[in-house]
């Protein structure tokens, strides 16, 4: 992936090393450090635990993994963890590690340790994301919408949640490829603990459930220990107006409210986006539910503009970059391919840094968004119709 000399900095909309040269993340999402005990439905991960590691370790091995991540041309991996995961005290056993005879007997923390070692002594950068307090499939309306809450499973403070990132900050500073903290998986409302009632997150205002002063307070305290940390942070993913409206305003507070850290030139903005993703939703009238995917293209690039891409204009004198930090799609059918190529060009044309959701999720589902073989040694995308998308995001992109 060339020469880039660390560590990593923000000019304008770009992400630059510390020469001043562009760096273009192209990464894979590689999930099961978060978890799916909880799975998000009946029909989907079902009975899949993945022990709190990545997904594949009890089939593979995690070098040949990492190699075919490699060899597929990608150049980073986002890594999603959970805050329970951190301080579970479970330790490996042979049938949860299959042919990773060397994780036997660590702890989650622990492995987290050997996995982003192995990732990293590849050249690989790793960008780790706190994807849900509990170890929980993400992202139905449950307790893991907000950065804290109670639960009967694990519960933590907006304290807790920051003191985690500072000590993985001070775990890992001295890895010069783990690249920085995506502070927290799409902020959204937060079921109750005891009713089924929404609790809002807000972007300012001050309060409890302020994201943006959360996500400073935890940026600020993770460069004390790491200043050279790129610092991501997503918008808010939804919030729910009266009893049934759906709003979702992803980045478009940033607008009257940016984020500012106490260090410049470290902060990225992050987004999601899926076929399947709201535009609009009453959840009382189907009717009136529009996703990306009835989207007519013009009205796709309008809305990806609204919502995010209006950080990506290259004459606005204060840019930020942005992370496309999960897209994805299965293989099966084609009814997803108008808006798997329209966003792709988006992020081509924005050279835009972005991460696939995700490497594998479920062996031998045909539905899985993963990108692997069966056997989890190779990445083919020459032989899936997504390939004919993601394939030239992969491609060197010059500068200029």
């Amino acid at each position: 992936m060339g020469i880039t000399t660390l560590p990593l900095s923000t000019h304008g909309c770009d992400i630059v090393d510390r020469l001043g040269k562009k760096v273009h993340l192209k990464g894979v999402n590689w999930w099961g450090m978060n978890g799916s005990q909880i799975p998000y439905s009946d029909d989907h991960a079902k009975g899949i635990n993945t022990h709190s590691m990545p997904f594949g370790l009890h089939v593979q091995h995690l070098d040949t993994i990492i190699n075919s991540i490699v060899m597929a041309g990608f150049n980073s991996v986002r890594l999603p963890f959970s805050n329970q995961m951190l301080h579970d005290t479970i330790i490996m056993r042979a049938d949860w590690c299959g042919p990773n005879v060397h994780l036997l007997g660590k702890t989650p923390l622990e492995v987290l340790d050997i996995v982003v070692k192995a990732i990293t002594e590849k050249g690989i950068f790793v960008l780790l994301n706190n994807h849900s307090t509990t170890t929980h499939w993400c992202c139905n309306y449950d307790f893991n919408g907000l950065w804290y809450g109670k639960n009967d499973t694990y519960s933590q403070t907006t304290k807790d949640w920051i003191s985690d990132w500072e000590m993985l900050a001070q775990r890992y500073a001295s890895n010069e490829y783990v690249i920085g903290a995506d502070l927290r998986n799409e902020v959204r409302p937060m079921r109750m603990r005891r009713l089924p009632l929404p609790i809002n997150p807000k972007w300012g205002g001050g309060g409890k459930n302020d994201w943006h002063k959360a996500a400073t307070q935890a940026g600020n305290t993770i460069h004390k220990v790491a200043p050279h940390w790129l610092i991501v942070v997503e918008g808010i993913n939804a919030q729910v107006m009266g009893l049934s409206q759906l709003r979702f305003p992803h980045l478009k507070p940033v607008n009257r409210k940016p984020i500012v850290l106490n260090i410049p030139q470290k902060l990225v903005y992050e987004v999601h986006n899926y076929s399947f993703s709201w535009v609009r939703a009453n959840l009382l009238f189907k009717r009136r539910q529009i996703r990306y995917i009835d989207l007519s293209s013009e009205d796709r690039f309008n809305s990806y503009w609204k919502n995010w891409g209006f950080l990506l204009n290259p004459s606005a004198l204060e840019g930020v970059p942005v992370l496309l930090g999960e897209f994805g799609c299965s293989a099966i059918g084609q009814e997803a391919e108008a808006w798997l190529s329209d966003l792709t060009r988006f992020v081509h044309d924005h050279n835009m840094g972005f991460f696939w959701w995700t490497l594998e999720e479920e062996l031998d589902n045909l539905g899985s968004y993963g990108i692997m073989n069966s056997n989890l040694n190779q990445i083919n995308l020459i032989e899936d119709w997504r390939g004919k998308y993601l394939i030239p995001l992969l491609s060197p992109i010059p500068n200029p």
